[in-house]
Formats: C-alpha cells, sequence, structure tokens
C-alpha cells in the first residue's frame, strides 16, 4: 500500500478546510487558530523567558509577592510552559478562582466572578493547579469565540470574509490575552451567541448569553443596547405576526444582561465591599470622565511620557474610532447593532483617567471586545490584493509575538 506524502497529506487537508462551510468551517477554522496560537506563542513566550531569566536579578525570580500567594512556578520546565501565563491580572483572577472573594484584597473584589468560578471548577475536574484550570477555561471560550465569530461574518459578507476577520483577531498584537487566564475570551464568547441567538429570534437563550456575558465583565450589560436595536427590527418586520409571549421573552432577553451585572453589583455591597469607583480610585488611580476628556488627557499623557504602554493605549483608541467612522459612512459595514455596541463600549473605555499610571489603562486589552472592528477590517482585508494582506499579516503576527514575549517578561502591556 502506498504511503501518502506530506505533502499529499497536506494538500487533503486543504482541500478539506476549502470546501468546509457553514458551522463546519467555522469550528475548524476556530480549532486551527486557536492551537496555532497556544503552541506558536506559547513556544515564543517561554523561548523569550528561558533566554532572558537567567539575567534578571535574583531578587526578581524569588520575589513570591507578585504572585500573590500563588504558587509560582521557579523551575524547568513549569516555569516556561505555564508560569510565563501568570502574569498581572491573571494572577488575580487567578487567587480569586482559588481562595474567592472573602480571601482577596478589596481591589479585587471588582473582578466579575464567572471566569473564577468556571476556573474553579475545571480545576477541580482535571484535579490540576489553577493555572492549568485558567488556560483550559481561555483556550475552550477562544475556540467557541471564533467560531461564533466566523459564523457571524460569514451569516453578512460570506465565507472569505468569514477566515480573514477571525484571522485578523487571531494575530492582533494583544490577541495573547485571550488564550491567557484573562475574562476577555469568555465574555466574547458570551457576546457573540448573544447576537447569534437574537438574529435567530431565540430571545430567552439571548437573555440567558447575555446575563453570563455581563458576570464575565462589566461591559457585557452594555450588550443590552445593541440588542434592543435588533428587537425593534424585528418588531418592524414582524410585528404582525409576534404574539405576546414573543414580547415577553424579547423583554426578558433584552433585561437579563443588564440584572446580571446589577445583580453581581448588588451582592457586592451586601457583602460590604466599596462602591466600585471608590475601589478603582484608591487601587488604580481612575476616575470617570467623559470620553472626549479621557481621550485628551490620554494623548498628553503619550506627548509628555511617551511610553510603550501609553502609545499602545492610545494607538487602540483611535483604531477602534476609526473603525467607528468607517462604519458610519460606508452602507456596507453600517449596522445600526454594531455601530450601537461599538460607540457604547469605545465610550466606556475611553470614559476615564489616570494620574498615577497609563490613563486608558488595559484598553489594548479591552478592544478584543469589539467584534465588529474586526470583521469590518476582515471583510476589508479579503477583498484586497494578496500582498496587502500578506504584509498586513506579517506587520500584526510580528507585534503579536514581540508583545506576548514581552508580557512574559513581566511588561506591563494591558
Amino acid at each position: 500500500m502506498r504511503i501518502m506524502s506530506w505533502s499529499g497529506l497536506f494538500r487533503r487537508l486543504s482541500q478539506y478546510v476549502d470546501s468546509a462551510r457553514g458551522w463546519r468551517a467555522a469550528w475548524l477554522w476556530a480549532c486551527m487558530l486557536v492551537l496555532t496560537l497556544r503552541l506558536g506563542l506559547g513556544l515564543s513566550m517561554g523561548a523569550t523567558w528561558l533566554a532572558v531569566r537567567h539575567n534578571l536579578p535574583a531578587s526578581t525570580l524569588t520575589d513570591t509577592t507578585i504572585y500573590d500567594g500563588l504558587p509560582a512556578y521557579s523551575t524547568f520546565p513549569a516555569d516556561v510552559l505555564l508560569g510565563v501565563w501568570q502574569r498581572w491580572d491573571a494572577v488575580h483572577h487567578l487567587k480569586l478562582a482559588w481562595v474567592g472573594y472573602f480571601g482577596v484584597s478589596e481591589g479585587d473584589s471588582v473582578f466579575y466572578p464567572l471566569y473564577a468560578w468556571l476556573t474553579r471548577i475545571v480545576t477541580h475536574i482535571v484535579g490540576s493547579d489553577y493555572v492549568v484550570g485558567g488556560l483550559i477555561v481561555s483556550t475552550v471560550a477562544t475556540i467557541v469565540a471564533f467560531a461564533c465569530l466566523y459564523q457571524l461574518a460569514d451569516r453578512q459578507y460570506g465565507f472569505k470574509s468569514a477566515r480573514w476577520t477571525v484571522v485578523t483577531l487571531a494575530i492582533y498584537p494583544t490577541a495573547f490575552f485571550l488564550i491567557a487566564p484573562f475574562t476577555e475570551s469568555l465574555c466574547l464568547a458570551l457576546t457573540l451567541g448573544a447576537f447569534l441567538a437574537a438574529y435567530k429570534r431565540r430571545w430567552l437563550l439571548t437573555g440567558i448569553l447575555g446575563a453570563l456575558s455581563s458576570l464575565s465583565r462589566g461591559p457585557g450589560l452594555l450588550t443590552s443596547a445593541a440588542l434592543g436595536w435588533i428587537a425593534w427590527r424585528q418588531w418592524r418586520k414582524y410585528k404582525t405576526l409576534i404574539r405576546m409571549r414573543h414580547i415577553v421573552l424579547m423583554a426578558v432577553g433584552l433585561a437579563m444582561p443588564i440584572l446580571g451585572g446589577l445583580a453581581f453589583q448588588l451582592w457586592r455591597a451586601r457583602a460590604g465591599f466599596a462602591p466600585m469607583v471608590v475601589v478603582l480610585r484608591t487601587y488604580s488611580g481612575l476616575e470617570m470622565t467623559n470620553p472626549i476628556s479621557g481621550l485628551a488627557f490620554a494623548w498628553a499623557q503619550v506627548v509628555t511620557t511617551p511610553t510603550l504602554e501609553n502609545i499602545l493605549e492610545v494607538s487602540s483608541a483611535f483604531l477602534f474610532l476609526g473603525s467607528i467612522g468607517m462604519m458610519a459612512v460606508n452602507q456596507r459595514w453600517r449596522r445600526g447593532d454594531w455601530l450601537i455596541y461599538m460607540v457604547v463600549n469605545v465610550g466606556l473605555f475611553l470614559s476615564k483617567r489616570s494620574l498615577i499610571a497609563s490613563s486608558l489603562q488595559s484598553l489594548a486589552r479591552y478592544v478584543l471586545m469589539l467584534f465588529p472592528g474586526f470583521i469590518v477590517l476582515g471583510d476589508w482585508l479579503s477583498r484586497r490584493r494578496s500582498q496587502l494582506r500578506f504584509a498586513y499579516a506579517v506587520i500584526s503576527g510580528t507585534l503579536l509575538l514581540v508583545l506576548s514575549s514581552l508580557y512574559a517578561l513581566w511588561w506591563f502591556i494591558g
């Protein structure tokens, strides 16, 4: 029996992927991209840490306070394979999963609970530590998010645009946060699921997914504004066919994302924690303001203190403000629900300032939630020449490798 060559196997796999359509294609692309990210970034970050750690001060390697009491990986290969993901807010999320809200500082009480709950459950199921549990949750959530994003773009613009949409998100310079122990991938997956359910008029499922989204990240409750546009459009189109039961389900679906976020806020208050705005001001120096003042203050920081963090935050802000502008002026991309989602989220991201850190703190990470911007970019790239697409992929992918490696070295990226 003739043994198939590697080139022949690759050709058949390529043909299978190219011929896939609908949800089968969505899951294929999602799994391929997430596997590539998990292996590629893991190897890159691990190699960077392995090469540099011997040149770091001994005090840095032995300082366990930065892990907030979590077990720290200090020996090979655990420090290379797992330890590089245990940085910054990942430490807080994992600590929350480990000991709960009453075992952490009040500053950590601002983190929403769903990611920590799932991490604890998965950790107990697989019988491993919390870093492994968190990485499993983030990996699965990213696969679901990519598949839903593919389906959403495919539904609107076709499979070619859908492919480039998920690729643009996968190689975005801060996309490593999606597979790290952070909440972005979980919230994005649930939000996209809520949109897809709303388009199919499954409003009870929409509400459940929206409520879970708002229990993973605070901005999840803003999804109701965009879902309201979808409900209004469906009402106009089907109002002669819609019965009272459908109206009730629609109202429930719109209310649940808001109620989910408010329920957590109410629990915090009854548990004795200070209001979030007070905690953020105390522990992060953040104050709420209007979007214009927030952006102006951040720009002033870039001019006076052009650090990598400040530059990333302001660049991200202008990039997605530009996406909003493109959606508003180009009829192909002008969808009311997507525009509302972008405007309310970007408005919230810009409505803060800090005197002790980057004013738009973590915005370079938060923009991963702005899925309509990635759909617009993916659709635009899908209709450009292959040379331009290749150049974009090289530039964005290189930045992704660089920023993820800096994250592994404890640089604050977002």
